[in-house]
């Protein structure tokens, strides 16, 4: 991806609270002393313009190196997906639907709303996570969502904002 500062013209067409510079901040399944933990980050790469064909001139964010085999998954209204570990370090994007997040040793939880603040950090896999968390899909239709390995570059640099989930004016897209 080709990007570029952003220019003026096209910060002002931006969603409160985006400007050049800004990050994402992103919910995080991590893992501290064996359990499972819901953090808030802030991504370290702001938001640029992209010169990209077919995004040229709209804010982009770089969010780091992928890894193959992403999939498109589409859960049931109600599902419940029980007591699991990530199965990888991974982007989960919701697309549509509601995730509620919770841990087995701590009250913290996240209600994960489908769409452009939909996106996750799952990075509490067995190998740091004794018992990893509880997922549930609580909405009355179904929940999509994409899951994408994270490649060879790993977690993307950040800076760890609180404990417990992003919330409110926390989520600028």
């Amino acid at each position: 991806m080709h990007l570029q500062p952003l220019p003026s013209t096209l910060l002002n067409s931006q969603p409160p609270g985006l400007s050049l510079g800004s990050t994402l901040n992103v919910t995080v399944l991590g893992a501290r002393d064996n359990r499972s933990t819901l953090e808030c980050w802030a991504l370290s790469s702001g938001f640029e313009t992209s010169n990209t064909p077919g995004t040229a001139g709209a804010a982009a964010l770089d969010l780091g190196g992928v890894g193959r085999n992403a999939s498109y998954t589409v859960l049931p209204a109600g599902f419940d997906g029980g007591l699991h570990n990530a199965p990888a370090l991974q982007w989960v994007v919701y697309l549509s639907g509601l995730a509620h997040i919770t841990l087995p040793n701590s009250t913290t939880e996240a209600w994960i709303e489908g769409g452009k603040n939909g996106a996750i950090l799952a990075l509490d896999t067995a190998d740091v996570s004794a018992l990893g968390h509880f997922t549930t899909y609580p909405s009355q239709e179904s929940t999509t969502a994409l899951l994408i390995p994270l490649g060879g570059k790993g977690v993307p640099d950040h800076q760890v904002l609180h404990g417990g989930p992003c919330s409110g004016e926390e989520l600028l897209v």
